[in-house]
């Protein structure tokens, strides 16, 4: 009886730690943008995944301006309009889902999104 008592123990000490699972999520590393040695963003690897799980869903062609689907964004965003080189901080694709100052509630970049997006047009508005 008391090997008995001892084995089941065992098995619920078992099912009690072995149920336990650790989920740890890593953090985005936040770029500097006004850093000069920061990498350099791609905007083919990094950006438009970023308008992709954000921005598609409502700016696509036919749809709300500016067109941010993977093959025509480049041409939507390369204008004076949406990305200012010679003041990042002030251009729209970056301004309108910031997500410390925007009012575009239903889509915002993280804190590291809008670092990547203020790098790349920092960086000079690359196709690459």
């Amino acid at each position: 009886m008391k090997s008995l008592r001892i084995i089941l123990s065992l098995v619920v000490m078992a099912l009690i730690f072995g149920g336990c699972a650790y989920n740890f999520i890593v953090e985005e590393q936040v770029i500097d943008p006004s850093d000069p040695n920061a990498p350099e963003v791609s905007f083919s690897g990094e950006i438009v995944p970023i308008f992709t799980s954000k921005c598609v869903s409502c700016h696509t062609t036919g749809a709300q301006l500016p067109d941010l689907s993977a093959n025509k964004a480049y041409a939507s965003l390369n204008t004076s309009r949406y990305t200012n080189t010679s003041s990042p901080e002030s251009s729209l694709i970056y301004t309108h889902p910031n997500p410390g100052t925007s009012e575009h509630d239903w889509a915002k970049y993280s804190d590291a999104e809008a670092a990547k997006v203020l790098t790349w047009i920092t960086q000079g508005v690359k196709n690459n």
